[in-house]
């Protein structure tokens, strides 16, 4: 799925920080697109991701420090970050909410928010019947992946000083993630 969300990550992660947060890095499908030489702060609960993970940072030559600690409690001190990446991460957080007082409260004055996210879909629409159909089978085979979250609606009530969001449908097979958003908050 890396070249379907190619062009999109580019244009989100081209002026990060030498430092940068990342919550649900996974095996490190975005490490492609840092800087070489840039220190991620992995906040990756699955131990299963972090061997993976450290063998790709090796590969693209990022300083990766792990934890293996839940998004809605973050170890970082009020105000202290310059940005937090997060793709494909909000559908599985148990509390979204939570975890976007959590950026908001570690990141700096000014301090970006970048996300990548697929979202519920359009109200009514065949998308939509579509996730509510398979949404019990999802969670299970998906690690908890709520397909029909509405994190559109999340991230707008979540009074980021600004909010750039843009709706995108990803084209796939994969009828019920078709529905994405992506952009840029700051605090």
């Amino acid at each position: 799925m890396h070249f379907k969300y190619r062009r999109i990550k580019r244009i989100l992660f081209e002026d990060l920080p030498d430092t940068v947060v990342e919550l649900g890095p996974g095996v490190g499908s975005n490490l492609r697109y840092f800087k070489p030489g840039t220190t991620l702060l992995a906040v990756e609960p699955n131990e299963g991701m972090h061997p993976l993970l450290k063998k790709n940072s090796e590969k693209y030559s990022i300083k990766t420090e792990l934890m293996n600690l839940s998004a809605e409690k973050l170890p970082f001190s009020d105000s202290s970050v310059d940005a937090v990446v997060c793709s494909l991460v909000l559908c599985t957080v148990e509390k979204p909410d939570q975890v976007l007082k959590e950026i908001k409260r570690v990141l700096k004055k000014g301090g970006k928010f970048v996300f990548l996210e697929h979202v519920a879909a359009e109200h009514g629409s065949w998308i939509q019947w579509i996730q509510k159909t398979v949404f019990r089978p999802w969670l299970w085979f998906f690690e908890g992946c709520h397909l029909n979250r509405d994190t559109y609606h999340t991230l707008q009530s979540a009074n980021f000083s600004s909010l750039k969001i843009e709706k995108h449908s990803l084209s796939t097979i994969f009828l019920p993630i078709r529905p994405h958003v992506y952009g840029i908050a700051i605090k």
